[in-house]
């Protein structure tokens, strides 16, 4: 053994395995995190564009990490790092050849009729779970055996360089792949860099596997000696930190994915923005603990938390209209979201083990955190919350953990936990500083609604509220105080007005919010219906069913929903469906998209509405090429497609105008101001056909601003001559986005 021991140069060896070692993991933290936003797009139109994709995707990763240091822990407690690498070899070679089929074929692709949550994860794990299983083993069981190779140095830089990795792999996916290559494209290099990283972590567990004995001989009066001076047995309080701090994070992290792109667009930036905000907390937090100030982090987070929650409340109070953009709601909610995030990790360092016999356990401790939190938004909050009271919970803690961390003593945060002399009057005054700020977080928020925002006119009452996977939903109802024929109710999808109708019988019948007589999609059904005796129509998005007020009894009207609850809504809390005149209607629980892919060639419309877009989040897969041409596909000769293009924070005008120049079509867009005194709202519609009459009787007309004397102020051109044309594996809002 001395004699083989000679023959090796030790400072060349350790230089080739630390090199390998940090190559390995590395690769496999970037396509960890690549594979994510890859998948997760391809399959969004499959499941109706909702954002619920990304979280139950986010979900199925988190468990699988947990899995995957699940096996780390447990072969580096009962196996030596012999039979640790053979092991290891053998599922790398094993994921090597799965990671052939990443992209989900055609057979995948879901009917309609499924659990859309539990279809997710059977087409994920079926496509890339054991691929995905292996990457994630690979972090703690490297840094498991870089404390075997270089016992007494840190294995937590490694951890740091990981995250790196991820963090490339996040920002290269939409700045340096999606714009110039098709999915499946990338699809065939992620399975390439799986070879590559499957190349190098073979050579790292077989140059563990020849100079374990080496290591295990020159190193162990070291790594025994560096262990007995730092050998700490983690108590109970230590292992709960390990869970709460990662799973706060974790849930601060998909809430505010969640909740930002239900007001604006499931677009996959949104998520790679919020996960890279989310990995850079870790990549500060463990490179160094000098870049971690908890008492300066936790007074700038609970302040962000008071200015987001009460901004717009305070300039309304102080008599100033601010209506927040697109640009301000993200970058708001993402700075809060970054500083929880980077509170917890910056609090999980300081619990960290310091030996490497309890490092496997500390990652799993932590990943079963993460996944708590995935766990808790995808089975919990959806089923059993009416809101996304999951974003003020994140907050709430936030606040107590901020005033945990200021209330200590400027000692580690095991003695504070177990000091028994801590100052009482210290702790007083920061705990009720802490139940201030958290009522004044929830009395800003109101998630509960009990506030009374009923105005002078009217008085205002929830009659249902639910959320299920497609989002939160509501019907409001407002009744006046002095004249009963301007009582109304509201149907909300999230925080947007999606549909409104007057409750008085007389008023029932009238269509307003978006849907008025003067409005494009108004417009556009008058004109069909002179021209023919008998139209059939297509309506995309159901609402409380507004539309069906301009059938006749000669029609023909199919109404498209993919989420149950509205169909429920429009049916039970409003009567424009029941009391629709048209000949033959139906309503077809399901994706339009997949519906009309599904649908015969003979079923042929004369009108086609997407009406799916107006306020706030945008099913993007449904404003698709892919998407108009099947459209194109079941329109009749010179028929219709109306969009409403009503959006807050978005322009995409020259998004359907491109599909319009794709498809040959001519079209026109019409532009209606709001009247609040008939309930008609501010609405934008784009139409296409090819009927000629049609457009030189109806010109378009662009966006116009009125002062409050009715004079014109300025007319807006909604193009945008350098957006370019959306697909399935091409689409981006940064160039459409309104700023205020």
């Amino acid at each position: 053994m001395t004699q083989q021991t000679e023959t090796i140069d030790p400072v060349s060896t350790h230089v080739v395995v630390g090199v390998t070692l940090a190559l390995t993991i590395l690769v496999s933290a970037y396509l960890l995190f690549q594979v994510q936003p890859l998948i997760s797009k391809f399959i969004l139109p499959w499941f109706g564009g909702s954002p619920a994709v990304w979280t139950t995707a986010m979900l199925f990763f988190q468990c699988l990490l947990f899995f995957g240091y699940s096996y780390a822990h447990l072969v580096s407690r009962f196996l030596s790092i012999r039979q640790q690498t053979l092991v290891h070899i053998a599922l790398v070679m094993l994921a090597a050849y799965l990671a052939t089929f990443v992209i989900p074929g055609e057979y995948f692709k879901p009917t309609g009729a499924e659990s859309p949550i539990w279809q997710i994860l059977l087409l994920l794990g079926a496509c890339v779970g054991i691929p995905y299983f292996c990457l994630a083993t690979t972090g703690p069981l490297i840094q498991y055996w870089f404390s075997h190779a270089y016992p007494g140095r840190s294995p937590y830089r490694l951890y740091s360089l990981s995250n790196f990795g991820s963090f490339l792999g996040l920002l290269s996916f939409p700045y340096l792949f999606e714009p110039f290559f098709e999915l499946p494209q990338l699809g065939n290099y992620w399975t390439i860099g799986f070879w590559v990283f499957a190349s190098f972590c073979i050579a790292a567990a077989f140059q563990m596997f020849q100079r374990h004995s080496w290591f295990s001989s020159a190193d162990h009066d070291a790594s025994s000696s560096a262990e007995g001076m730092q050998s700490e047995l983690p108590n109970h309080w230590q292992r709960v930190g390990w869970v709460a701090l990662p799973a706060l994070a974790s849930l601060t992290f998909i809430a505010t994915t969640d909740r930002v792109s239900h007001d604006i667009a499931p677009e996959p930036r949104l998520w790679i923005t919020t996960l890279s905000l989310y990995l850079l907390t870790f990549i500060i937090c463990f490179d160094h603990e000098r870049w971690y100030r908890r008492r300066l982090t936790a007074i700038v987070c609970i302040l962000t938390i008071l200015i987001l929650t009460g901004a717009q409340d305070i300039t309304e109070r102080l008599g100033f209209e601010w209506d927040p953009g697109v640009t301000q709601v993200r970058w708001s909610h993402f700075l809060a979201m970054f500083l929880i995030c980077f509170m917890c990790h910056g609090e999980l360092v300081r619990l960290r083990p310091k030996s490497r016999e309890h490092l496997t356990e500390f990652y799993l401790w932590m990943s079963f955190g993460g996944a708590c939190g995935g766990l808790f938004v995808a089975l919990v909050a959806t089923n059993l919350f009416d809101e996304f009271y999951e974003w003020t919970l994140c907050l709430l803690s936030a606040i107590a953990l901020g005033t945990y961390i200021l209330a200590s003593r400027p000692t580690s945060t095991l003695q504070v936990i177990q000091n028994k002399k801590a100052d009482q009057v210290r702790r007083f005054l920061f705990g009720a500083g802490a139940l201030l700020a958290a009522g004044v977080v929830c009395f800003w928020l109101d998630p509960f609604q009990w506030r009374q925002r009923s105005s002078p006119e009217f008085e205002e009452a929830y009659l249902h509220r639910s959320r299920n996977f497609y989002g939160t939903v509501a019907v409001k109802e407002r009744v006046h105080r002095t004249d009963p024929s301007q009582s109304y109710r509201v149907f909300y999808s999230g925080q947007v007005n999606h549909g409104v109708q007057f409750t008085h019988l007389d008023k029932r019948a009238l269509p307003v919010s978006y849907h008025s007589r003067e409005s494009g999609v108004g417009e556009t059904l008058e004109y069909a219906k002179s021209k023919y005796l008998e139209i059939r129509v297509a309506i995309v998005g159901l609402g409380i069913g507004t539309l069906a007020t301009y059938a006749r009894e000669s029609d023909h009207y199919d109404f498209y929903e993919i989420n149950p609850e509205v169909i429920q809504i429009a049916n039970q809390w409003f009567d424009n469906v029941p009391r629709c005149k048209a000949r033959t209607q139906e309503t077809i629980l399901g994706d339009a998209r997949l519906k009309l892919e599904q649908a015969p060639e003979d079923v042929q419309y004369d009108v086609i509405v997407l009406d799916a877009f107006s306020g706030g989040s945008v099913p993007i897969h449904l404003l698709t090429t892919e998407a108009f041409e099947i459209y194109h596909r079941h329109l009749k000769q010179n028929g219709f497609i109306v969009i409403n293009i009503t959006n807050r924070y978005l322009n995409l005008y020259p998004v359907v105008r491109r599909q319009a120049e794709h498809l040959g079509m001519r079209f026109r867009n019409k532009f209606q101001s709001g009247e609040p005194g008939r309930l008609i709202r501010s609405n934008h519609y784009f139409i296409m056909t090819d009927d000629p009459e049609y457009l030189s009787s109806f010109p378009s007309i662009n966006p116009r601003y009125f002062d409050d004397n009715g004079n014109l102020i300025r007319e807006v051109d909604p193009n945008i001559s350098h957006v370019p044309l959306w697909t399935d594996h091409f689409s981006s809002i940064n160039p459409i986005e309104i700023r205020n």
